[in-house]
């Protein structure tokens, strides 16, 4: 069987997953900023695995990137296409809109599945991290793969019964007339872009990386540039510019 298992990882965490569902289902491991510069997306896959972190849930929940790449998707009315969201707090409604994006290109999501992974998008001084590693190991990656290598379908998975009801409320609170505004005015601000609060999220995320800098601590060691899966980052003097194609 033919199984395909397109990535995109920030930080690292949905990497190591997508590396250990590959290794038990013998799949091609394909990184989607590899492909993204095809106008259209072929694969004569049996199976086809789209891994990545949920980022800004209410907001944006699936990268952009990742965006980019289902809807250069074609011909995927066949395979039996799967999905892992890798998260820090929750994933909410992430997996839905993933089909419903899957669907208008002519597929369908056949299982979805939330592995809890360690938060990066900031501090939580409580949390175990190789205890999150470890755990999803045994409590989902034997799961994930029986019902991929079956072609079965799978109910979406859903946050835990304690969380569900805060991310729920989340969501929607960031959709209204006012949190939205109020969110992207901050990502705007954090963008340099203060006296124009009023460009949308898809522009705002690329634009991010004017926040980023480096100090006299920067030993030129190039592993930023090296390392970054956008290739965002480029060497000047020794020292990392930013090329504002930022995925955050």
């Amino acid at each position: 069987m033919n199984i395909e298992i397109y990535y995109f990882s920030g930080t690292g965490n949905s990497l190591a997953v997508a590396r250990e569902i590959s290794e038990k289902t013998n799949g091609k491991l394909i990184p989607i900023p590899t492909v993204m510069n095809h106008d259209h997306i072929t694969t004569n896959a049996d199976v086809i695995g789209i891994i990545f972190p949920v980022y800004y849930t209410g907001i944006i929940n699936i990268p952009l990137i990742v965006q980019r790449f289902v809807m250069k998707l074609e011909n995927i009315n066949k395979p039996y296409i799967f999905a892992v969201c890798t998260y820090g707090g929750g994933f909410g409604t992430t997996l839905k809109l993933l089909d419903k994006m899957i669907n208008s290109r002519g597929g369908r999501l056949s299982s979805g599945f939330g592995v809890h992974m360690p938060q990066n998008a900031f501090t939580k001084p409580f949390e175990n991290k190789e205890k999150l590693y470890q755990d999803w190991k045994k409590e989902k990656l034997a799961t994930i793969c029986e019902c991929v290598l079956a072609k079965q379908e799978y109910k979406f998975d859903t946050d835990s019964i304690l969380i569900k009801p805060v991310v729920n409320i989340l969501e929607r609170i960031m959709k209204t007339a006012i949190f939205k505004p109020i969110f992207l005015k901050s990502m705007s601000n954090t963008a340099g872009f203060k006296k124009n609060p009023n460009l949308p999220a898809e522009e705002i995320i690329h634009l991010m990386d004017n926040s980023y800098h480096t100090d006299e601590n920067c030993k030129n060691c190039t592993t930023c540039a090296k390392i970054c899966p956008v290739h965002n980052i480029k060497l000047v003097e020794g020292k990392p510019v930013w090329q504002h194609h930022c995925e955050t």
